[in-house]
């Protein structure tokens, strides 16, 4: 092969492979991104819902692991997507907070593993938290830019 076909192969390889995403994100539409939004919304408000259903301390606990997996998952969706320019910013922060509320989720069981009150409590402090008010002022954000944004992608 000569030295100018070999550097054209080799080119055209690095195009290819700068076209498959290395970053790992996905351009999506504006249709798509609220799409996705949509999705998350569903899957933390049946997450969050489940945590009423029983005051059992498994039950609870198991509910809590459901919900911080759903937020890890939401997290990872979220960065994995490129949505258009103008909502990154308030993507990056979706991200962000999911992935902090996550984190959150632990102080909770372990507050049920001491009484149902004080379980509730913490939970309450996680909905007063520092990442729960970065989702809504992301969703807020969206919303001012035309997204539309299910209320239960905030916490």
């Amino acid at each position: 092969m000569s030295g100018t076909r070999l550097l054209l192969v080799g080119a055209a390889l690095v195009v290819a492979f700068a076209g498959c995403g290395g970053d790992g994100e996905k351009q999506v539409t504006k249709a798509q991104y609220e799409q996705k939004l949509e999705q998350i919304g569903h899957d933390l408000y049946k997450a969050a819902n489940a945590l009423g259903a029983s005051s059992n301390t498994s039950i609870f606990i198991d509910n809590l692991d459901k919900l911080e997996q759903v937020l890890k998952k939401s997290a990872d969706e979220l960065h994995g997507v490129k949505p258009p320019l103008d909502a990154r910013p308030a993507n990056d922060r979706l991200v962000d907070a999911y992935r902090k509320l996550a984190g959150e989720i632990e102080k909770v069981k372990d507050a049920r593993r001491e009484s149902f009150a004080r379980a509730l409590a913490a939970l309450k402090a996680v909905q007063q938290s520092t990442a729960a008010q970065q989702t809504r002022e992301a969703a807020k954000e969206l919303r001012r830019l035309s997204y539309n944004v299910p209320v239960s992608t905030t916490l």
